[in-house]
């Protein structure tokens, strides 16, 4: 098994369990046509308007169970047309992975430019221990490349991609229909506010930090966008409101001792 993969299956929940670092929803459908499949530690988000639905991330790869998940929010993912990835990781990426069974066959996949270079081991992913660890995930060809911000059109869904690099080099955020922001893996919220995610998995946290600081100014200068809600990779769904940037100039932290979320699992891995 590829080593990236090994960690995130066997290992993670181990050395995670206790220390309430994450808050994932619960798989289900939500306000304002948001649904999601909970995955472990992760979420894969879904958002529908007229009967067209997208969706965000595609989670871990050969998830058991994902099929029944689907059937519980009433979504075919056979019908999904377009899914827009926040980054490469394994567990964000892991359910297009042309080694293992694609969740959504007949979607065209969208992601930032920069994260071609982890899909092609052009570069590492992390260093840790001193040894420099790649990204294992391949996809098929033919996903469209995002640069910049760039806007899209998807049966009336407006999707607009914000580049947040800094947890990977492109790490990118996406607002949809102006009203809602799925944060990928650059934001960790708990009860205090939004904290820039934790160094542990950040390839480079004062770039991270740097992306939040635009990535809230762009929300509070373009005066269309009006959110109502955050979405993210790992922290469930959070109304939107100004805690949601209060500390992006600090990382997120964990410990037993001093859990980040003490309203989050204790095992997040639990099904």
């Amino acid at each position: 098994m590829k080593f990236m993969y090994f960690f995130d299956d066997k290992i993670k929940r181990h050395i995670m369990k206790g220390k309430k670092y994450c808050n994932p929803a619960e798989t289900g459908n939500y306000e304002c046509g948001i649904s999601c499949i909970r995955q472990g530690d992760v979420n894969l988000w879904f958002y529908t308007k007229n009967g067209v639905t997208i969706a965000v991330d595609s989670g871990h790869l050969n998830y058991r169970g994902v099929e029944n998940s689907f059937q519980q929010i009433g979504i075919n993912p056979e019908e999904i047309k377009h899914v827009f990835i926040t980054h490469a990781d394994v567990d964000h990426c892991g359910g297009i992975d042309t080694s293992g069974t694609n969740i959504y066959p007949n979607a065209q996949v969208y992601l930032g430019r920069a994260e071609s270079a982890y899909l092609n081991g052009s570069i590492h992913r992390m260093t840790k221990l001193g040894v420099k660890i790649k990204n294992c995930v391949r996809i098929k060809e033919g996903y469209y490349a995002i640069d910049n911000n760039e806007k899209f059109d998807i049966g009336g869904i407006k999707v607009q991609s914000i580049p947040t690099p800094g947890h990977t080099l492109g790490h990118t955020c996406y607002i949809v229909d102006d009203k809602i922001l799925f944060t990928g893996d650059c934001l960790a919220i708990n009860e205090k506010g939004g904290y820039s995610f934790f160094d542990f998995f950040t390839q480079y946290p004062d770039m991270n930090k740097k992306s939040l600081v635009k990535l809230k100014a762009l929300i509070d200068n373009i005066q269309h966008i009006q959110l109502e809600y955050v979405c993210t990779g790992h922290s469930g769904i959070r109304k939107y409101s100004d805690v949601i940037f209060a500390h992006i100039d600090e990382s997120a932290q964990f410990s037993k001792r001093k859990p980040f979320d003490d309203k989050a699992p204790y095992d997040a891995f639990i099904r």
